[in-house]
């Protein structure tokens, strides 16, 4: 599937793990938050670190876009397939090369080239159970 504008850039950055890429991506104030965890980042730099932590748990981490979604306001939304492999402690889970296959959606609110904040909606339980198996 080919995505459109910011979208595709930023899957390109996650799946090259360019952490740099994607903070830029987003306006000086920008706003990320993985919902299931409930704790916004706030800022390039705070979005950067963490996606540093997240590659250093997974290292192999894979997000396969699936359907794309936009509407005439500036916002868009893509269902993607996660994979990776849990290779580093990861608090107090212990890797023992447990894989994740994890489901979710990013919606991402663009204002002209940037992204002003970005939601990641995906399944903690689902996620729990695979670094849990």
């Amino acid at each position: 599937m080919k995505l459109h504008g910011v979208a595709d850039v930023l899957y390109g950055a996650y799946n090259r793990h360019d952490t740099a890429a994607v903070a830029e991506l987003y306006d000086s104030n920008g706003t990320h938050e993985d919902i299931a965890m409930g704790h916004p980042k706030v800022g390039r730099a705070a979005i950067a670190h963490g996606l540093q932590k997240y590659f250093g748990w997974f290292p192999d981490a894979h997000w396969a876009p699936h359907v794309q979604i936009a509407d005439p306001f500036g916002s868009v939304t893509i269902t993607y397939l996660l994979t990776a492999t849990l290779q580093t402690q990861m608090d107090r889970t212990i890797a023992r090369g447990q894989r994740i296959s994890l489901r979710g959606a990013h919606v991402l609110h663009v204002r002209g080239r940037l992204i002003h904040s970005s939601e990641d909606y995906w399944d903690a339980a689902t996620f729990q159970k695979q670094l849990n198996a």
